[in-house]
């Protein structure tokens, strides 16, 4: 018997694809090493959401998502042409993906309210990794000027 709404675990898996897709695109063109080290623990924490998310839907004998969305490919692509003619790039990445993780966050917090009493733990667990993330990522915004 299925405990687990899939539905709603593949949603947060294609948004968290999403989101670590658009750390892979920033990382690659970031100058800042400091900044291309919170990129790639940033990268280790998604792949540790996503991994375990998909771990649980397999548990539960569902098949869960491997891609992103279209709208996160699209988000992706506009981000990359937006940041490339910015003359603060690395500035307009931590921006551009504070407001991403954002809409991850939220996503997150709205789902887990809907959420059955059986996947509100495994989800609580993964809404802390991401405070996490959006704490690292705004008090950065904050602190860069362009």
């Amino acid at each position: 018997m299925s405990h687990l709404n899939h539905p709603l675990y593949n949603a947060l898996i294609r948004r968290g694809i999403d989101d670590r897709d658009l750390h892979r695109r920033a990382m690659a063109q970031v100058r800042d090493p400091a900044l291309q080290m919170l990129l790639f623990e940033n990268l280790q924490t998604l792949d540790s959401l996503i991994d375990d998310l998909q771990g649980q839907v397999r548990a539960d004998g569902g098949v869960p998502a491997e891609h992103g969305s279209m709208a996160g490919t699209l988000q992706s692509l506009l981000a990359d042409v937006f940041t490339r003619f910015s003359a603060h790039r690395d500035t307009a990445w931590v921006q551009r993906l504070a407001s991403h993780e954002c809409g991850l966050l939220h996503s997150f917090e709205r789902r887990l309210q809907r959420a059955p009493v059986e996947s509100r733990g495994v989800l609580g667990r993964q809404l802390s990794r991401l405070y996490g993330m959006h704490k690292d990522m705004h008090c950065l915004a904050g602190t860069t000027h362009g």
